[in-house]
C-alpha cells in the first residue's frame, strides 16, 4: 500500500464509552467522513446467521469471508448489496459479533478494507484497534474510557427505550467479560496507542466529549499546516 495521503483521527476504546456518537458528531461537525468499523463487523456476523453457520468455530467463519462484500455510505452499510443498516443492530447480532470479531481472518478481512478506505480523504474511524493497527499513521489519535457499570448503565438505558429487556448486572458482566476478550486477544487486541490522548468519558455529556475530541483535531489540523507551509 502507497503511503496514506489523507488525515486521519482514530477513536479507539471498549463498549460502551460513546465512540460510535461522538465520531458520528465529530465527523459531521468538521466535515470529514465518518467510518463505523463495528457495523462492517456486525455485517459479517449478520451473514453468518442468516446462514446457519456454527459461528463457535473459527474455520466455518471464515470460510464464509469470500463470500461476503461491504460497502459503506454515509450512514448505512452494504451486505452483498443488501441495505442492513437496521438489521445488524439487534441484540442476537451483538452477541454474534462478540464471538466472530477476534478470528484473525475477520480482523485481518476488514482492516485492510479499512486502511483503503482511510488512505485518501478525510476520515474519522472508530473501533478497537484503529490508532494501533489499522491506521497508525492517523494524525489524531483519541482512547476513550469508562468504568464499566457506568457504561452498563448506559447500555441499559438505550435498551430500555427500545422497549428490549435490561438486566443491568448481565449487562455489566457482558460488557467486562467482551472487554477481557478484546483485551487479550491474539491479534490486534484493544490496547491504547502510545501517542494516543485518553479521555475518560464516564463523566461527561456526549457534547464535552464531542468538544473535547474536536480541540485536539483542531490542534493536530493547526499543526498540520504549519507544517505544509514551512515544506511549501
Amino acid at each position: 500500500m502507497t503511503q496514506p495521503t489523507g488525515f486521519a483521527v482514530a477513536i479507539d476504546g471498549p463498549a460502551g464509552v460513546g465512540k460510535s456518537t461522538a465520531a458520528k458528531i465529530v465527523a459531521k461537525n468538521l466535515g470529514m467522513t465518518y467510518i463505523d468499523t463495528g457495523s462492517m463487523y456486525r455485517a459479517i456476523a449478520l451473514y453468518n446467521v442468516r446462514q446457519g453457520i456454527n459461528i463457535q468455530n473459527e474455520a466455518n467463519v471464515t470460510a464464509t469471508l469470500p463470500f461476503i462484500k461491504i460497502n459503506l455510505t454515509p450512514g448505512r452499510i452494504y451486505l452483498n448489496g443488501e441495505d442492513v443498516s437496521e438489521a445488524i443492530r439487534t441484540q442476537a447480532i451483538s452477541d454474534a459479533t462478540s464471538t466472530i470479531a477476534p478470528y484473525p481472518a475477520v480482523r485481518e478481512m476488514l482492516s485492510t478494507k479499512q486502511k483503503e478506505i482511510a488512505a485518501t480523504g478525510q476520515v474519522v474511524m472508530d473501533g478497537r484497534d484503529i490508532g494501533s493497527y489499522v491506521l497508525p499513521w492517523a494524525q489524531v489519535k483519541i482512547y476513550l474510557d469508562a468504568d464499566s457499570g457506568i457504561r452498563a448503565a448506559r447500555r441499559a438505558a438505550e435498551l430500555a427505550k427500545k422497549g428490549q429487556p435490561v438486566d443491568i448486572t448481565q449487562i455489566r458482566q457482558e460488557i467486562e467479560e467482551r472487554d477481557h476478550r478484546d483485551k487479550t486477544r491474539s491479534h490486534s487486541p484493544l490496547v491504547k496507542a502510545k501517542d494516543a490522548i485518553c479521555i475518560d468519558t464516564g463523566h461527561m455529556t456526549i457534547e464535552e466529549a464531542v468538544t473535547t475530541i474536536t480541540m485536539h483535531i483542531e490542534a493536530a489540523r493547526r499543526k498540520q499546516c504549519s507544517i505544509d507551509s514551512q515544506e511549501d
